[in-house]
């Protein structure tokens, strides 16, 4: 019997630690549509001017499998995300290619990413970084990107 109790407290253990990084409370907070009120993407080349835009899309956070969450927008790859009070991080190396439309390819490789929510519950910052490679004509260009936005919570 006390090593059927052992065994089941170790399997509850597991179990439990496979769920994420924290409880469910922490997470619920992130959950909704989250609109962009001021940011920028810049993206550094060698041999090029750097590009920066606007931040504009919306971040989506939902509950996520494989971590506690997984935010989506229109325009970029997936980030999982697991939450330790009120910060989403990003688990560094996550990465998405996607095509320009025009023969060309790019991997966004995320080295840093954070999501966090201000103490009033409808505001937060959010920062990433990492690198972008493009693959265009059979030419390939490493690039570096930072990007810095804020949000205000619109919807659940």
């Amino acid at each position: 019997m006390r090593d059927a109790i052992k065994m089941f407290t170790l399997v509850s253990a597991l179990a439990l630690s496979a769920c994420g990084g924290s409880g469910g409370d922490d997470v619920k907070k992130f959950v909704g549509t989250w609109r962009a009120t001021a940011g920028t993407t810049t993206i550094i080349c060698p041999g090029y001017d750097p590009i920066t835009a606007p931040v504009t899309e919306n971040v989506v956070w939902s509950a996520g499998v494989n971590s506690d969450l997984v935010e989506t927008d229109s325009g970029s790859c997936p980030i999982m995300a697991d939450v330790t009070g009120s910060t989403a991080s990003g688990a560094s190396g996550q990465a998405c290619t996607q095509s320009d439309g025009a023969g060309g390819v790019s991997t966004v490789t995320a080295s840093g990413y954070t999501f966090v929510i201000a103490p009033d519950g409808h505001t937060a910052t959010e920062n990433a970084s990492g690198n972008v490679t493009y693959i265009v004509d059979g030419a390939t260009i490493l690039c570096t990107f930072n990007e810095s936005g804020s949000y205000q919570k619109i919807g659940n």
